[in-house]
């Protein structure tokens, strides 16, 4: 039996939660809720990127080839992880959509479809933080080039 195996979780919470039904579909709801604020925080950070390069993408672009190169890489990887982002939670189902007569299966039902979101929110994540990285990258070459002068900025 694995602990990330939904069935034997939906079976626990059950099985703890046999006379609250209730209580149990307010938990899964919240569990759901977690996963939004998460969306709700890489796309708050992809936001800010995108924002930041309409205000100093012309500073790094001037940095050079690389510091281009950088800085667009990173906005790419940064707009995959919003779309990402958006897709995963745009498909809104309820929890009441999933309600079975047998609530071990609702709780299935609803746990195989958080550990999905789960897990293309991570990639997101990952998406992001390479992002970041290439976009911090991005930055330093272009800082160091714009205070070493013009012969720096030919890469």
């Amino acid at each position: 039996m694995s602990r990330d195996d939904p069935h034997d979780e939906a079976r626990r919470l059950v099985a703890l939660l046999q006379h609250q039904p209730f209580q149990l579909l307010t938990f899964l709801s919240n569990q759901l809720s977690v996963l939004k604020s998460q969306a709700q925080m890489l796309l708050g950070l992809c936001g800010l990127a995108v924002t930041v390069t309409g205000f100093s993408g012309s500073h790094m672009i001037r940095g050079g080839l690389i510091s281009s190169i950088s800085m667009v890489v990173g906005i790419g990887f940064i707009l995959v992880a919003a779309t990402q982002c958006i897709r995963t939670m745009s498909a809104i189902r309820w929890v009441t959509q999933d309600l079975e007569d047998d609530l071990v299966v609702t709780a299935r039902v609803v746990l195989e479809r958080r550990n999905e979101q789960q897990a293309n929110l991570q990639v997101a994540s990952y998406l992001v933080a390479v992002g970041l990285a290439a976009y911090l990258a991005s930055v330093a070459i272009a800082a160091l080039a714009n205070s070493l002068g013009p012969t720096a900025t030919a890469l």
